[in-house]
């Protein structure tokens, strides 16, 4: 299924564990991060690298709203990554996982050294356990809505519990601290109700 946005949208602070291809059916996306700006049309697509941190405007057209995919590809987790191997192959479980309890402890046992050890495996990559946790549960939650049916209408309490957030509040908080996005951006309604970002 796909994204819809009838006002212009502006995600921050995006990163997935594995290839994104990103695909406009309608209106304009500008995928970027601080080295390059990619921008896409009606019928243009572009894969986002594993890992890779970007931001996504979302422009409608003339009357019509913007309309976008997000598709997930696998790729071969020891080939890239940015050098991130430890980070990125915890954000791949994590995404994978989301309602889990993401700890010190269940990471230091998943990769069998003591928590001190694994902490520090990701403090080398200039990762911290719970900014990667949130910010890829917020990474389900945005590839979860991307993939759901047009008809399927959920709450705000059904979406933050289906990608392992502890509340409501713990949603919408990491939904603008990390993305910069009201929560509603989650959200389907009938008949279109609540498309003002609309996924």
């Amino acid at each position: 299924m796909a994204l819809v946005s009838d006002h212009p949208l502006y995600l921050l602070g995006l990163r997935f564990p594995l290839k994104l291809r990103v695909s406009v059916r309608q209106g304009y996306v500008t995928l970027h991060n601080e080295i390059a700006t990619k921008k896409l049309g009606s019928g243009d697509s572009f894969v986002v690298p594993a890992f890779l941190r970007f931001a996504c405007d979302v422009m409608p057209g003339r009357g019509q709203p913007a309309v976008f995919t997000l598709a997930l590809e696998h790729d071969d987790m020891e080939a890239a990554g940015g050098g991130k191997r430890w980070s990125r192959a915890l954000a791949h479980h994590i995404f994978q996982s989301p309602q889990g309890q993401w700890t010190a402890a269940r990471l230091a046992a998943l990769w069998q050294v003591t928590p001190h050890k694994a902490r520090a495996r990701l403090f080398a990559e200039g990762e911290a356990l719970l900014s990667l946790v949130r910010e890829q549960r917020l990474a389900h939650a945005l590839h979860t809505a991307a993939q759901a049916d047009g008809d399927d209408a959920r709450n705000l309490a059904e979406v933050a519990a289906g990608s392992g957030f502890a509340s409501v509040p713990a949603f919408c908080d990491a939904c603008v601290d990390v993305a910069g996005v009201r929560p509603a951006l989650f959200l389907r309604g009938p008949g279109g109700a609540g498309r003002e970002s609309a996924l």
